[in-house]
């Protein structure tokens, strides 16, 4: 089974562009790009100098995505001039690739999550029992959720830093809009909330079809769709473009064996 001749519309951010191609053009499906966010370094407020000041103090650093690791690491390098963290302080991933994110920053994870949500490493940490009375750092972008810090703040003393931002891109390219409306595309791709809400007022609501084919990762973005009465075809509980591939694989071949 190929994705030979699907068209797929990305909506990812432009630095992971390239990582979602890796994943879909050696499968055989076209991709076209339309980013509908960009992350960039937050500015350094007060809290952010304060937390890299005393990093020695917090037990655990914990990482829910390879952005927060590159861009903590830029602050950290930026404020302190430390290249890695130091090993007094116990590093936590939220899956695999955010643990390589960090192993290419100096330091291997003392933990890695299996359930790949922040959700779901905070669940694990409690079960463990490794983060009960520590001082724990987690270090965010600004649209990130807040539920792992309301998670382990009955059991720890939490501090969250916004270490960058999610914005708006400028959408230069009107070519996957024009497959949209004409239907000359198989499935937009879509891994965030934020990609979704630009999504829709980029489009317009003339143009939020409820007929439009979503391929969404995760339940998170998955909801955030049928705020603007679309509905995800396919969602990957898997949160990597791995999953998300693997679950477009699987609908097309479902189709195939059914005709």
């Amino acid at each position: 089974m190929t994705l030979k001749g699907k068209v797929f519309i990305s909506t990812v951010n432009a630095c992971k562009s390239s990582s979602m191609r890796h994943i879909f053009e050696p499968l055989g499906a076209t991709i076209f790009d339309f980013p509908m966010t960009e992350i960039i370094k937050t500015e350094i407020l007060p809290e952010i100098h304060d937390a890299f000041s005393q990093i020695e103090k917090y037990n655990w650093i914990i990482f829910t995505s390879s952005n927060g690791v590159r861009y903590f690491h830029q602050l950290l390098s930026e404020l302190t001039g430390m290249s890695s963290v130091p090993t007094t302080v116990k590093l936590a991933a939220v899956g695999p690739k955010t643990a390589m994110e960090l192993k290419n920053n100096g330091r291997t994870a003392d933990f890695t999550g299996f359930g790949g949500t922040a959700e779901s490493l905070a669940a694990e940490l409690i079960e463990k029992q490794f983060v009960q009375n520590c001082n724990v750092l987690l270090p965010l972008g600004n649209l990130a959720p807040d539920a792992m810090r309301s998670s382990l703040s009955g059991i720890a003393e939490v501090t969250r830093i916004n270490v960058y931002k999610t914005v708006k891109t400028d959408v230069r390219d009107n070519k996957p809009v024009e497959l949209i409306r004409s239907n000359g595309y198989d499935l937009i791709l879509f891994t965030s909330p934020s990609g979704l809400a630009n999504f829709a007022e980029i489009l317009g609501s003339e143009n939020l079809n409820p007929q439009l084919r979503l391929a969404c990762i995760g339940n998170v973005t998955a909801k955030a769709a049928e705020q603007y009465g679309l509905k995800s075809t396919i969602t990957a509980q898997t949160s990597t473009y791995e999953g998300l591939a693997h679950e477009i694989m699987n609908y097309y071949y479902k189709i195939k064996n059914l005709n």
